[in-house]
């Protein structure tokens, strides 16, 4: 929208998507962002927050949080857990599992995949709402 952080009056970390999104419902902060699949999953929770909030624009789109597993597992198993996620939406209990969390199916991706969650520090930056500091 074209704004600096001088619009706002003051930045609040919340600590959570869920405390984000409580703290505009009562009025305590102007506005915030939050992750799409948390904001549809607390609105099916909660359906009166609808009347609380307005989406005013989105961002992405943008890779879900990846499955990892440890390096040290063997090669097989990675290769059996990977079949099992990715097939998951072909099964009646799980691709009810899967669509309750607003997930069609799991893709096998690769780490180019994450490249527009890399660059969301530079984005914010730009937009100079806050300089982003490197994780220690």
């Amino acid at each position: 929208m074209g704004e600096t952080a001088r619009f706002y009056s003051r930045i609040v970390a919340a600590g959570s998507h869920q405390r984000s999104l409580r703290l505009v419902a009562e009025g305590e902060v102007g506005a915030f962002a939050i992750d799409s699949q948390v904001l549809a999953v607390e609105l099916r929770k909660y359906p009166e927050l609808a009347r609380r909030l307005r989406v005013i624009e989105s961002l992405g789109p943008s890779p879900i949080q990846p499955v990892v597993a440890a390096r040290r597992l063997p090669r097989s198993l990675k290769s059996e857990l990977r079949k099992a996620l990715t097939g998951m939406h072909h099964h009646g209990a799980s691709h009810r599992a899967l669509a309750y969390g607003f997930v069609k199916r799991w893709e096998p991706v690769i780490d180019i995949h994450y490249d527009p969650i890399r660059r969301t520090p530079e984005v914010i930056e730009q937009a100079a709402l806050m300089q982003v500091k490197p994780p220690v």
